[in-house]
């Protein structure tokens, strides 16, 4: 019985580690005067600019059609046509499209609302679709501070049913223990 309250109160530790809070730093790369973050946008290596100041997350065409023609996106992520406005006070015409994973560090973020710029050659911005949803940052130089880095609902929710499964095995195996040493005894 000690132990079976022992490994109940590991698995409650191990459900609320997974809730905890956590911080995560990553080094952006400089690069031409602005820092790149490196990503992986739904399995495919990249860079982007982190841009605190770009409202979306935004690809090139020429981009936008290699993650197409690889499969990384397909035609259900393309959602409708949009205006923008540049940096330079521009209005430029893209498409809406969403992005099913951007992991960053480890972090994954899911759904991210992105803008393919009609421009072959625009920048890749990690803008505010994807910053918002890294919840709290600092940034120190090249270092991105992620403060509040937590394991997202739905990873939290596949790891807290395999503590349940370790959990519910071990029962299985104390309780077949003790019918056998009460066979025995």
């Amino acid at each position: 019985m000690k132990r079976f309250i022992l490994c109940l109160s590991m698995l409650l530790i191990g459900v609320m580690h997974l809730c905890a809070q956590s911080e995560v730093m990553i080094n952006m790369e400089k690069e031409n005067g602005v820092y790149k973050i490196p990503c992986l946008v739904n399995g495919a290596k990249m860079k982007f600019i982190f841009d605190t100041g770009a409202s979306s997350v935004s690809i090139s065409s020429s981009m936008a059609n290699y993650l197409l023609e690889n499969d990384y996106i397909s035609a259900d992520d393309i959602k409708g046509q949009g205006k923008s406005g540049t940096a330079d006070g521009r209005i430029v015409d893209h498409t809406k499209i969403v992005l099913k994973d951007i992991e960053i560090a480890g972090l994954h973020l899911y759904n991210v609302e992105a803008t393919v710029m009609q421009n072959a050659s625009a920048p890749m911005l990690l803008g505010q679709t994807a910053i918002q949803k890294l919840g709290r940052i600092e940034l120190q130089g090249n270092k991105l501070i992620i403060k509040d880095a937590s394991v997202n609902d739905e990873d939290k929710d596949a790891q807290i049913q395999k503590w349940i499964d370790m959990l519910a095995l071990f029962i299985r195996f104390y309780r077949n223990l003790f019918t056998l040493f009460s066979f025995l005894f």
